[in-house]
């Protein structure tokens, strides 16, 4: 499986700003908003009395409550009774598959999947407490069975659609559930991932309950200090596809899935309690199906919770499954995401495995941050292990092994786009507010230090993302576009800037009138003669099947060789305006505009009936000679 598009939400700010909080060794641990719920009506030092926490700390995302409820085809009532999860699982499935350039609407009816890791139930909790303000729309919006539902109904996808609660594994087995129904040819696609937001004091005072939080209010992942950890929130979603589907449909392939398992501990002593048998057994039967060894591995992203237990029972396995089968020269650098954003549950292994992505992308492992001294429980050498306490550079060419993600290389050279600098920007949205902000927005990327060829932006908005009903249209230089952008952004009369507007609904058919003897102008076509080689191409060859009826050339005339005011002989000007009405509809064919029908009046009906078919070049030509000579 190839892995070709994220989208995700962590803590320490937008997505943009997450690689760059990794690599400077950010602690983005911090606490609750009151405005989540009152906090310290809750705390208590004591983890004894009753129907308190100890700790609030926690790694914590933006704008939790904000959603777009008109653009998910919500009214606003029905969207406050919408976990905000659901809300969120929303916009990053819209945002991955941006991200991996397939317009949704070409996915509906496909038998493309949905697999989500989701456990927490706290805004029912919220609603609760206040009966009286459930409607119909909070059976469905609190359900957790509908969060991948949400997505399949949304998009319209015909594939298996499960939420998957495993508790701290559940988006990772949410992803080796999506992998098995790819392999077995169920699905042809699967959007995966996982989500957590922490909205109620309930969970918090029931783990506080079970000393599972951290009193220091940090994941001390491997640390000798680690004494519990800190729930964090966020989420991500990976799109999945079969690997030679997605090389021959010219997807960018993030990484490939080497392999994936699943099992369980089975009884230990204690029901929390992990067995680092089982997950021995585990790593050793995933990397043996995948055809990997020991040595392969450039890094394993553990899962590292920071818990006095659970670190050295994980560390154990490793070593034993992987750490141990190296040369002691090359022991395994391992490390935890989860020393920088907190535990996010059900949402944990998405944020490994987004890290891990990383990694493979940038060729970088960041350092686990807060080791001061390694716990003593985990004997690293006998183990054969390093922790990764600084950022190490992973080699810089060759195949990556990172956990249960390997990178990929295409040799394949890309296909080149003829006419990618000739097309025009195209940025939509679901109303007029949003198109404005949008505007604004790429403005911004244009504007910024690190622009990207405008030609790629441009196919990667015309082509690669669904066209949505409020439209802006703007061509020029990167300057140009983003000028205009920007006026247009601040409400600015951009009538010859850009064109704006509503699309037309449903399927558009588009007719070509082709006028005629009067349109006619000195200097048409000059300046498609001097930037366009389609057209040059195109009067071109009708001036050769004119010159076979006469001497005159066509091409001289249009570039007023002969002299002026020479296109009051209807002789020269009729057969000009018919080659320029010929360039024009080959240009308009390249860009993709195809007419359903064709109209024409005086020459112009010679024009319409090439362009319909029912007369051939050659023969049109010859007609144009001689009703012009006529």
């Amino acid at each position: 499986m190839a892995i070709v598009g994220q989208s995700f939400r962590f803590p320490g700010g937008p997505p943009s700003s997450y690689w760059g909080n990794l690599l400077a060794g950010r602690d983005l641990v911090t606490s609750l908003d009151p405005a989540r719920f009152a906090a310290a009506a809750f705390g208590h030092p004591d983890p004894h009395h009753a129907g308190t926490s100890y700790s609030f700390a926690a790694g914590v995302i933006d704008h939790v409550g904000d959603f777009d409820a008109a653009f998910f085809g919500m009214s606003p009532r029905e969207a406050a009774l919408v976990d905000p999860q659901q809300r969120l699982l929303l916009e990053m499935g819209w945002e991955a598959l941006e991200n991996a350039g397939i317009p949704p609407r070409t996915l509906r009816g496909s038998d493309a999947g949905v697999y989500i890791g989701i456990a927490s139930a706290d805004y029912s909790y919220r609603l609760i407490d206040d009966l009286a303000a459930l409607d119909a729309p909070a059976a469905t919006g609190n359900a957790g069975s509908i969060a991948a539902n949400r997505l399949s109904w949304f998009f319209d996808l015909h594939g298996p659609s499960m939420a998957i609660d495993t508790a701290c594994s559940s988006s990772l087995v949410a992803f080796h559930q999506a992998c098995r129904s790819i392999v077995s040819g169920e699905s042809s696609l699967a959007l995966v991932g996982g989500v957590s937001l922490l909205l109620h004091p309930y969970v918090f005072v029931s783990f506080a309950k079970a000393s599972m939080l951290s009193r220091q209010g940090r994941c001390r992942v491997f640390d000798a200090s680690a004494d519990g950890y800190v729930r964090a929130e966020g989420g991500g979603i990976l799109v999945l596809k079969d690997l030679e589907q997605a090389l021959a449909d010219g997807n960018t392939i993030l990484a490939v899935v080497a392999g994936s398992g699943v099992n369980a501990d089975g009884y230990t002593q204690g029901l929390m309690v992990p067995n680092a048998t089982a997950q021995a057994a585990l790593l050793e039967r995933v990397y043996a199906e995948a055809g990997l060894q020991a040595t392969d591995l450039n890094y394993l992203e553990a899962h590292g919770t920071g818990t006095a237990v659970g670190d050295p029972i994980e560390a154990h396995a490793i070593g034993a499954a992987l750490g141990m089968r190296r040369p002691a020269s090359s022991p395994l650098p391992v490390g935890s995401v989860k020393s920088n954003l907190g535990h996010l549950e059900a949402a944990s292994g998405i944020a490994g495995l987004v890290k891990a992505l990383h990694c493979l992308i940038h060729r970088v492992v960041p350092a686990t941050i807060g080791i001061e001294q390694i716990n003593p429980q985990i004997p690293v050498a006998e183990w054969n292990l390093d922790i990764v306490t600084s950022n190490r550079a992973l080699p810089a060419d060759g195949q990556l092994v990172v956990g249960v993600n390997s990178s990929y290389e295409d040799k394949k050279p890309a296909a080149a786009l003829a006419s990618a600098a000739s097309l025009p920007l195209l940025i939509s949205a679901h109303d007029a507010a949003a198109l404005r902000a949008n505007a604004a927005q790429m403005a911004g990327v244009l504007e910024g230090p690190s622009p990207p060829k405008l030609q790629d932006l441009a196919y990667q908005l015309n082509f690669r993302r669904d066209q949505l009903a409020h439209r802006v249209l703007v061509q020029g230089s990167a300057i140009q576009v983003a000028r205009a952008l920007r006026r247009f952004s601040l409400g600015e009369d951009t009538t010859l800037d850009l064109l704006a507007g509503r699309a037309l609904p449903g399927p558009v058919a588009v007719a070509l009138v082709y006028s005629g003897n009067g349109a006619q102008w000195e200097g048409m076509g000059r300046r498609l003669l001097a930037t366009s080689p389609l057209f040059r191409e195109a009067i071109e060859e009708v001036d050769a099947l004119f010159q076979t009826h006469t001497s005159g050339c066509l091409l001289d005339e249009l570039l007023g060789l002969p002299g002026e005011n020479r296109y009051a002989a209807t002789e020269i000007a009729q057969p000009t305006l018919f080659a320029v009405q010929v360039g024009v509809t080959r240009l308009l064919r390249a860009q993709g505009v195809v007419p359903t029908a064709v109209t024409g009046h005086s020459v112009g009906e010679i024009a319409a009936a090439w362009a319909a078919g029912a007369l051939t070049l050659e023969a049109a030509v010859e007609v144009i000679y001689h009703r012009s000579r006529l």
